[in-house]
């Protein structure tokens, strides 16, 4: 008799515990939330009844003496473990992946020690008594040689990079510093350099950069970011060239959004140059984002708030974590994916289903389009629509983990956490129905010499002025409150 009562009561305590395991599991999901930051009191309420009713009612089955509702009790015990079990696991993803939220401060520049092909020189033990030359006034360049500084050895300093290369080319200069991204881009467009430079080393620099957000209220004040994708498969915070250039505009109150896309070979003045010769736009991202953003502030006559970048690495596995997809070609292309190996894509006119490579051949092609760089802009505005379509059918729940992994690492942006989680409780309390519009820019083809190369005509897009004024004005409308 007493073996029994003991054993009943053995039973009573272990049923009782897991009842309370599942309240602590309870209570951690509710803190969770509240870190989170992102449910509205009332849904923070109401899920605090439904987990407390929750609570309450499984330990009361498992209170019981009969073992039909202990049964029952298990068996929610079982479902409820599992079910919290993912839910924390997604809690703690997303609350990782929010806190990734944050200005990245430094910048990194990868530096080439280039001579002639001709030269006798194979290693940096062969730089005594030569003299290395890099473009002044450039941080990163003075670290780059500081670290190849030695005892015989000179630096010389040279106002931009266009005389830097003209020197060197013309036996002027024998060792020169150049930034990989710069060295990439008078590999294509200067045969002669092209064929008579070798590279001794690569150094890589950190360089300290401020953060140049311009922080509002955005779930109350109308904003822009400038979103910007780099043509570079390196680390996020090397500096490239920027294929693509996007201020989303957002108007929280209207809940209107507008995508400007502007194209790669606008032919502007980059801020900061002491160049009299206009440039490409996407070689203000050779100089780093704040310079791009204040270039295009001044185009447009506007103030941008905060920024996303991402690399070719970021749109691929985007797109491969959401499982691909679907764009609608106005007309049938064929797109080099890779240009070096030559692997084609073919894009169908209609509806196309895309993986990660296939959406990054699709808004890298200008070539083959009859409208070229205005027709690549047009393109990046249809994934960033198909991404954003994919985001919001129930494929997310099942990809979300997969999704938030593809884009560690892969992207940096200045808006900050709390922004962030004020923006989706924003969402979430009210759901607004946005209206989203797009416009691109446009200009005709030219060609012109560049700040960048200045001893070479490069092919330009001359903005459109009367069109220009046009998009500044539907920025205007989207601001207005």
């Amino acid at each position: 008799m007493q073996k029994k009562k003991k054993l009943k009561l053995k039973k009573s305590v272990i049923f009782k515990s897991l009842a309370v395991i599942i309240a602590i599991m309870s209570i951690y999901i509710f803190i969770m939330f509240l870190k989170l930051n992102v449910l509205p009191f009332m849904y923070l309420l109401f899920l605090f009844l439904i987990l407390f009713a929750i609570d309450i009612g499984l330990y009361l089955l498992m209170s019981k003496k009969k073992p039909v509702f202990r049964i029952v009790g298990t068996i929610c015990t079982i479902f409820l473990f599992v079910l919290y079990f993912v839910g924390i696991e997604f809690q703690t993803v997303t609350l990782n992946f929010l806190h990734q939220f944050a200005f990245l401060n430094i910048q990194t520049e990868h530096y080439q020690v280039i001579v002639k092909n001709t030269s006798e020189m194979a290693s940096l033990n062969d730089l005594d008594n030569k003299s290395i030359a890099y473009v002044k006034n450039r941080e990163g360049a003075s670290k780059a040689y500081k670290q190849l500084e030695k005892e015989n050895v000179k630096k010389e300093e040279v106002d931009g990079v266009g005389t830097l290369v003209r020197s060197f080319l013309q036996d002027e200069i024998d060792v020169i510093l150049l930034e990989s991204s710069e060295e990439e881009l008078y590999n294509e467009m200067s045969q002669e350099f092209k064929e008579n430079h070798k590279v001794l080393e690569t150094v890589s620099v950190e360089v300290q950069k401020n953060d140049f957000s311009k922080d509002v209220a955005i779930t109350k004040q109308p904003f822009s970011v400038y979103v910007t994708g780099v043509d570079t498969y390196d680390a996020i915070s090397s500096v490239a060239r920027s294929d693509v250039n996007m201020v989303i505009t957002v108007n929280p109150v209207s809940h209107k959004i507008l995508l400007t896309s502007i194209p790669r070979d606008y032919y502007v003045p980059i801020a900061g140059s002491s160049s009299e010769l206009n440039d490409k736009l996407t070689h203000a991202g050779l100089e780093g984002v704040d310079v791009s953003i204040k270039t295009i502030e001044n185009l447009l006559d506007m103030d941008i708030n905060y920024y996303i970048k991402f690399n070719f690495t970021s749109l691929i596995q985007i797109v491969d974590a959401l499982g691909g997809i679907d764009v609608d070609s106005p007309f049938a292309f064929t797109a080099d994916y890779e240009e070096d190996t030559h692997i084609y894509y073919e894009f169908q006119k209609g509806m196309n289903h895309l993986n990660g490579k296939q959406a990054l051949a699709y808004v890298r092609e200008r070539y083959g389009l009859r409208e070229g760089d205005v027709a690549r802009a047009r393109h990046q505005q249809q994934v960033v629509e198909a991404v954003v379509n994919k985001l919001t059918t129930t494929t997310i729940l099942t990809k979300y983990g997969e999704l938030l992994g593809s884009m560690e690492g892969n992207f940096t942006t200045n808006f900050d956490f709390d922004s962030i989680t004020g923006f989706v409780k924003m969402q979430l309390n009210d759901m607004p129905s946005w209206s989203v519009e797009t416009q691109v820019l446009t200009g005709a083809d030219a060609s012109r010499k560049t700040a960048s190369i200045p001893d070479l005509y490069s092919s330009v897009m001359i903005p459109d002025e009367e069109q220009l004024e046009n998009a500044k004005g539907k920025i205007d409308e989207i601001t207005l409150t």
